[in-house]
């Protein structure tokens, strides 16, 4: 048993050296730290992003280390997901479609001990990709070209353990290795004289802490109610960055100290069940990113998100499919964290709903795999004349395998 815990705790730390491609083609990452990950997984992302209150241990729920509690006796949990995307850019008249794919994150769920429990995993905490141009001209006949490009992100692998000392509290807390390197481009092509281009670069190696605590309660024979609250600890992120400026005649760098810090972070929601198949609930986050700048040039702004979502499970144990599908669905806002050369940045909108579907290894129902497959809808508003608007609409697969690994087998 220790040696396949062994194992899959550092595989998952294997792949985070072959985390490639991000998914993110916005002009909008330029900014801050790029574009934030929601750090949810497959069963948070059909409900728009909630979690706070969620506890399962049919799923891996790391938006609250608290859940890790409830991590089953006899069954390891490994969860893995991937998203395919359509992007459609829109400025005035002009509209332009991208897409892609991306590897979003791998985690593991089992348990140590009575009541206590343990989760593994990798996932970005932030992205980084684009590349566009646009020409100018100064009122003469010199027309120059502005290129802009960047790439990178900042990535997260964690170790996490939930206790539940009491039978209706649970704690948690979980810890991440932070990391990344990003890089943006600025260059300007001149017909008649010197081109130039300016680089900023920035690498990150750093911690990140977060707590969690759960609290439910019945409120009558078919009613419960989960209350979830969360903190995470803000601080700099020992960032090192520079900015080169590049001509024909000569190479400047400015190095770059500080500014780069993780916010303090709060969140508060709650988790209402009706009957053990109707499920509704709502979170509030708040972060506080005005304490950060970016390469000296861009301010944070404390960053609101409201999340809502619902789930309905027809049956636990059924022979019919469609009775065996768990459905749900959500929808959340979220502020902007940076503000775009002292405008405020896009507010953000997104709905999503999803299936997740078990498959039965044979008539053995504690080894079995449950394929969570969503649709979101996200809208980027931006708050400012002359800016670019996007929508999103991305296909989420997730699947979770849960494996009796920690049975005994009793022979008589």
């Amino acid at each position: 048993m220790n040696k396949k815990i062994f194992t899959l705790i550092a595989m998952l730390f294997a792949m985070t050296c072959s985390y490639a491609d991000n998914g993110s083609n916005s002009p909008y990452s330029r900014y801050g730290v790029g574009l934030l990950s929601d750090q949810s997984l497959g069963v948070n992302r059909q409900m728009g992003g909630l979690g706070y209150g969620l506890r399962s241990n049919g799923y891996i729920n790391i938006l609250n280390p608290a859940s890790f509690a409830q991590a089953d006796t006899l069954t390891m949990l490994f969860e893995a997901g991937f998203s395919l995307q359509n992007v459609n850019f829109k400025e005035g008249n002009k509209k332009i479609n991208a897409k892609n794919a991306s590897f979003d994150y791998v985690a593991v769920q089992f348990r140590i001990r009575k009541n206590l429990g343990m989760s593994a995993g990798f996932l970005p905490y932030s992205n980084v990709g684009y590349s566009f141009s646009n020409t100018s001209n100064n009122g003469t006949n010199h027309a120059s070209k502005n290129r802009y490009s960047g790439t990178g992100g900042i990535y997260q692998p964690y170790i996490g353990l939930g206790w539940q000392p009491i039978k209706s509290l649970s704690v948690g807390v979980m810890g991440s290795y932070v990391y990344g390197d990003i890089t943006h481009e600025v260059g300007i092509d001149f017909a008649n004289s010197t081109d130039r281009t300016r680089t900023y670069n920035v690498t990150m190696k750093s911690y990140k802490v977060d707590f969690g605590l759960q609290y439910a309660t019945k409120l009558g024979k078919k009613n419960d109610i989960v209350i979830g609250a969360t903190y995470s600890l803000g601080h700099d992120m020992n960032a090192k960055g520079k900015i080169t400026e590049i001509t024909t005649d000569s190479t400047t760098t400015e190095r770059i100290k500080g500014g780069f810090s993780l916010p303090h972070t709060y969140g508060i929601g709650f988790t209402y069940t009706y009957n053990n198949r109707l499920k509704i609930g709502a979170d509030y986050t708040l972060q506080q990113w005005s304490t950060s700048s970016f390469f000296g040039i861009d301010k944070g702004i404390d960053r609101s998100k409201v999340s809502i979502g619902a789930e309905y499970a027809p049956a636990t144990l059924s022979n019919n499919i469609f009775k065996m599908i768990t459905y749900r669905a959500g929808a959340y806002y979220a502020q902007p964290y940076t503000e775009i050369e002292g405008r405020k940045g896009c507010e953000e909108y997104g709905v999503s709903a999803g299936i997740s579907l078990p498959f039965i290894n044979g008539n053995n129902r504690n080894s079995h795999a449950t394929l969570h497959l969503s649709g979101q809808f996200i809208h980027m508003e931006p708050k400012s004349a002359g800016m670019i608007a996007e929508n999103y609409f991305r296909i989420n697969l997730g699947i979770t395998f849960n494996e009796s690994w920690f049975m005994k087998l009793k022979v008589r």
